[in-house]
């Protein structure tokens, strides 16, 4: 048990520190009023794929290294919440509700989990064949 705590503590704060900051750059890129030459399609199609893709692999690798689905949700998860949070910190900063904090979190918590769980129980099946 304590070498799956570890697997997931590991892999989810190392991808919600990684996907933090590009969460901090797309906020930057998006919400900052001398950016707004910046097309907005791109930048929502990068701000949606991005991190479905860190939760994703996140999960999968967890998974894979523990051999539990759970696990990957609970990295996905904690990825999530990381980078949740720092996106609604960064809509704070640029004058958004301190609402979109507690957003944030719970969306990319619950986000995190389902992705995260969905790759891991395809590095489950992997693994299998």
């Amino acid at each position: 048990m304590r070498h799956i705590r570890q697997i997931v503590f590991t892999e989810g704060v190392r991808a919600g520190l990684a996907l933090g900051l590009c969460v901090g750059v797309l906020a930057i890129l998006g919400l900052a009023p001398s950016m707004s030459w910046i097309p907005e399609v791109p930048l929502l199609g990068v701000a949606i794929l991005l991190p479905l893709a860190v939760y994703g692999l996140t999960g999968y690798r967890a998974g894979k290294r523990s051999g539990r689905t759970l696990a990957g949700a609970m990295a996905g998860s904690v990825a999530g919440a990381i980078s949740g949070g720092v996106g609604g910190v960064a809509y704070v900063i640029f004058g958004k509700s301190v609402l979109n904090v507690a957003v944030g979190l719970l969306l990319g918590a619950v986000g995190g989990a389902i992705v995260g769980a969905a790759a891991a129980r395809l590095s489950r099946r992997t693994s299998r064949l």
